[in-house]
Formats: structure tokens, sequence, C-alpha cells
């Protein structure tokens, strides 16, 4: 080989080999600093976790957010809350505050599973831990995810009915706001169990979890279709214990009216025989376990990726057995 070819491989061997050694140098230092940002988080006295709740007017949804309150403060965590108030934007705008605010986890109750999902890229980009709670989310690229599957509660309503509301009875489905978690994985329950094809489906409307909104609701198909309706089914029980004082207040108590959620009064209304089913929701355990598991993130610790808790149904036969000793009873 030439004397300037030989040299001028040499010289292109050895860039090469530079370049090569400054590349690992380079990626030695930023897994140096990453390990350095995690430790320095793990050894914080005290983390602090966002949490954005999709709409505390919803009684389940508070309860999600008080157990979660409550675990943070056993856990000595600071806890940094935002309600979204039904509006997706504003769920956004309370991650990208979180996000400013460097807080070391952040906890989504997703208003939307379409609108939500842009928080999850947010906190990937920002190197932030993101835990979904309640219920899904169209990007799944979360860190973790701990509440339920929804379409398991719309099964286990869609049965009791089917089996205590005679086959080919009018009855009328009151939904959640539209394209929420809840209202997609239920609704797709009730058609997975057959419940739809069951019935004589006279109506189905959303009352956007709202109580009044299920009630007035309620009012106006008793009006229309009178001694002719037989059931209300609600994907929630916010907008059952509506649809049941409708129903009440009309003299109608042979209508049979279900939901989801165990709320303290919708309980109680299993209890008295008026309410036909409640359809727990373990809202201790998601709030509580969110926190938990935002904890063992920010700690470093080893963590469950995806947590689901499962739902079972308050009749007349547990009822009784779920008021004296809580959820552990019913698992006995």
């Amino acid at each position: 080989m030439p004397e300037r070819q030989e040299n001028k491989f040499f010289e292109e061997k050895e860039m090469k080999a530079r370049k090569l050694i400054a590349i690992l140098m380079i990626c030695c230092v930023m897994s140096f600093a990453f390990a350095q940002g995690n430790t320095e988080k793990a050894g914080k006295d005290q983390i602090t976790v966002g949490f954005s709740s999709k709409d505390n007017s919803d009684v389940f949804v508070k309860n999600i957010t008080d157990a979660a309150v409550k675990r943070a403060k056993e856990l000595g965590v600071k806890l940094l809350m935002s309600d979204a108030r039904g509006d997706v934007n504003n769920q956004i705008s309370d991650v990208e505050n979180f996000i400013v605010q460097d807080v070391d986890a952040i906890i989504v109750i997703p208003q939307s599973v379409e609108g939500s999902a842009p928080v999850v890229a947010m906190c990937n980009a920002a190197g932030i831990p993101i835990i979904v709670c309640n219920g899904d989310i169209a990007d799944q690229n979360y860190t973790a995810f701990v509440g339920c599957t929804d379409q398991e509660s719309g099964e286990i309503l869609g049965t009791w009915m089917m089996e205590n509301v005679a086959a080919g009875s009018n009855v009328a489905i009151i939904e959640g706001p539209m394209g929420q978690s809840g209202q997609v994985g239920r609704y797709n329950g009730f058609k997975a169990v057959g419940m739809l094809e069951h019935f004589n489906v006279l109506s189905v409307q959303t009352a956007n979890w709202k109580r009044a909104e299920a009630m007035a609701l309620a009012e106006d198909w008793l009006t229309t279709y009178g001694d002719d309706l037989d059931a209300i089914i609600c994907e929630n029980d916010d907008m059952g214990m509506g649809a049941l004082s409708a129903c009440l207040a009309a003299g109608r108590d042979d209508v049979v009216v279900g939901g989801v959620d165990a709320i303290d009064d919708a309980v109680q209304a299993v209890k008295a025989g008026t309410y036909g089913i409640s359809v727990l929701q373990d809202a201790a355990g998601q709030g509580g376990g969110s926190i938990e598991v935002a904890v063992q993130i920010a700690q470093g610790k080893p963590f469950t990726f995806d947590t689901r808790i499962p739902f079972v149904g308050i009749v007349a036969g547990n009822v009784d057995a779920y008021l004296a000793g809580g959820v552990a009873a019913l698992s006995k």
C-alpha cells in the first residue's frame, strides 16, 4: 500500500476510534446523571405526587380521591390535587402544571379515553412517571395502571338484570359521558352478555354521571312510556339514585333500577329493597393503591404494572355482610 494511502487509512481508523470513545463517554455520563437523578428523587425526604381527578362532583370519583388523600397522609406524601370538573382541557392543563412543578409522579383519573391520552406522552417527555387510575386511556405507554376493567361491571349488571327481569321486558339505559372508559366498557359489557337482545330497549341516553340529569331523564321516560317501562339500567349509582327518586316520586316501585359503584345511598337502597343491584367498585383500593404504586416508583422499588381490582355485585343476599364487614366480607 503506498505510504500516503497507508497513512490516510490509519488516520481514518484513529478518528473512528476517537468518535467511538467519545460516544461511550457521553453515554456513561448520561447514564450516571440519570441514575443520580433517580437516586436523588428516591432519597428525598418527601415525595410529591400530582393527582388529576376527572370530576369530583361524581360521588364515586370523590371517594377515590378521598382515599388517595388518606393514604398519602399515612405515607407522608405531599399530594397536589386538581379537579378537571368534567373538562378534558382542564385535565391536560392540570397535568402541565404538575410537570412544571417537577413532581415525582402524576396520577390521572382520565376524563376521556381518547381526549385525555395526550397526558401520557406529556409525562413521558418530561421524564415523570404517570399512573392511570380507575379507567382506561387510549395511550397505554403509561408507567402503571391501578383500577378496574369497566366491561366486567357491565357484564355483572347486565347478567343480574336478565336473571331478575323477564325476557322481552321494556327497559331504558342511562349512560355516562360518551367516550369515557366507564361508558364504553359498561355498554360493551351489556352487549357481551346479550342484554341488549334479551330486552326491548326503549331508549339509551346519557346523563353524564349526574343524579339530577338522570332524575329528569327518568321522569320524562315515566311520562312517555307509562306502565310499559319495566326497568332502568344505569351505568353508575349517582344516576341510578336519580332514576330511583323519579320512580318512587311517581309511585312506581315496580320499576327495577340498578347501577354501578356501591356508593352509600345505593347500598342502603339495596338493603331497603328499592334498588336491585349496585355493582361494587373498590374506591379505597383504587385511590389508596395508586398512591402506593406512585411511592414505589418514586423510590425506585419494584411495582406492579397493571393492577385490576375486581367488581362484585351487591344484592339483597350479601348486602348485610358488606355493611358489616366491608369489601373483605364479600370474598369470604
